[in-house]
C-alpha cells in the first residue's frame, strides 16, 4: 500500500463569535486584511492568497474548524485514506464556511479542512543595515526615522488548540494528517510539525483541557522591531491585555501575545527553530520562557491557559 499523504502546513482556523464587527476591528488592528463573503468574515495576512481566519456569527465564541494545506495532487489519496478510517468526507464546506477542499469531523466533533493549495506568501522585506554583533553597516543614519512601523504579519505560522483526550488526539492527528510531535511538556502541551525536510518546529499544538477551544493563533513577522511595533499598535487600538515580549524555550521564538475580545490570544512571533527529519521529540517537565515578563504561575497556568469556550 502506498504511503499515506501528509499535510504540508497550517492554513488557518474558523471561529464563531457573537459580533463580526468586533472580529473585524480586532484582526484589522493586528494587521490582517478582511473581506466579506456572504455571511462570513474572511481575513488573512496581506499578500496571502487564501483564507487564514474565517469568522461567522454565533451565540458564543467557539472554535469551529482547523484548516491544513495539502498538495493538490494528494486530494484524492487523502479522501480515500480518510474514508478507510471510517470518516465521513465531503468536498463541500459546511454552510457559511467558504473554504475549498476536503472536510471531515474528528471523533470529538471538531471540523477539519484540507485545502489543496500551494500557498504564495509575501516575501520578507530586506533587513535594514545592521550594527548588531559589532557590525558597522549603518553609519550617519537615524535608523529610528527609517524603520517601517506598520509592516503587517507575513503569514499564520501556528495555532494551539485546547482538547480533551489529548494523547488520543495526538495519535489521531499523527495517523490522519501525518503531523509529527516535535516536543512535549508532560501533562500540559505538545507541539506538532508538518511537512518533510526542514520545517518550523511546530505549526500546531495541543493543550490538555476539558474540551475543545482555541488557545492562541500565531502570525510570523520578520524581527523584534515588528513585534514591538505590532504590540504598540494593538495597545493604541485599545487591546491592552497582553503578555510579552519574550523568548520561548521550546521552539525558541520571540513572542508577544494580546488577548482577543473572547478570551483567547493572538501572537506575533519571529525567529523560530527549524527542525529536520533527524529531530527527535523530547519530553520536558516545565514550559518556561528564557526571558520575558515576570513569571506568574497564575497568569501562565490560569489566565493564559483558561479555556473560556463553551463545553457543549
Amino acid at each position: 500500500m502506498a504511503e499515506r499523504p501528509k499535510v504540508t502546513g497550517l492554513s488557518g482556523f474558523g471561529l464563531e463569535v457573537p459580533d463580526l464587527a468586533d472580529a473585524e476591528a480586532f484582526y484589522g488592528a493586528f494587521g490582517l486584511d478582511a473581506d466579506r463573503r456572504g455571511e462570513a468574515l474572511v481575513m488573512g495576512s496581506p499578500g496571502r492568497d487564501h483564507e487564514e481566519a474565517v469568522v461567522n456569527a454565533g451565540a458564543r465564541k467557539r472554535l469551529h474548524h482547523v484548516s491544513f494545506f495539502i498538495d493538490p495532487d494528494d486530494t484524492e489519496a487523502f479522501a480515500e485514506a480518510l474514508k478507510r478510517d471510517g470518516l465521513d468526507v465531503s468536498e463541500g464546506a459546511p454552510d457559511g464556511w467558504v473554504r475549498p477542499g476536503l472536510w471531515f469531523q474528528d471523533p470529538w466533533g471538531t471540523w477539519f479542512n484540507l485545502t489543496p493549495k500551494r500557498p504564495v506568501t509575501r516575501a520578507f522585506d530586506p533587513a535594514p543595515p545592521s550594527n548588531q554583533n559589532g557590525a558597522g553597516e549603518r553609519v550617519d543614519v537615524h535608523l529610528w526615522r527609517e524603520l517601517p512601523k506598520a509592516r503587517p504579519p507575513r503569514r499564520i505560522g501556528h495555532m494551539l488548540m485546547f482538547t480533551q483526550d489529548w494523547e488520543k488526539t495526538e495519535a489521531f492527528l499523527t495517523k490522519t494528517l501525518g503531523l509529527r510531535t516535535s516536543d512535549r511538556v508532560a501533562g500540559k502541551v505538545m507541539f506538532m510539525a508538518a511537512g518533510d525536510g526542514v520545517t518550523d518546529h511546530h505549526c500546531f499544538g495541543l493543550i490538555n483541557s476539558t474540551h475543545r477551544g482555541l488557545q492562541h493563533a500565531s502570525f510570523q513577522v520578520a524581527n523584534f522591531d515588528d513585534i514591538g511595533f505590532g504590540a504598540w499598535r494593538m495597545n493604541e487600538a485599545g487591546y491592552k491585555e497582553a503578555f510579552g515580549p519574550g523568548r520561548h524555550a521550546l521552539a525558541s521564538n520571540l513572542f508577544h501575545y494580546t488577548r482577543d475580545p473572547w478570551g483567547s490570544w493572538i501572537e506575533y512571533y519571529a525567529d523560530m527553530d527549524k527542525i529536520s527529519p533527524a529531530w527527535r521529540c523530547q519530553d520536558f517537565d516545565t514550559l518556561p520562557y528564557i526571558w520575558g515578563p515576570e513569571w506568574s504561575p497564575e497568569f501562565w497556568g490560569g489566565e493564559m491557559n483558561a479555556n473560556l469556550e463553551p463545553a457543549d
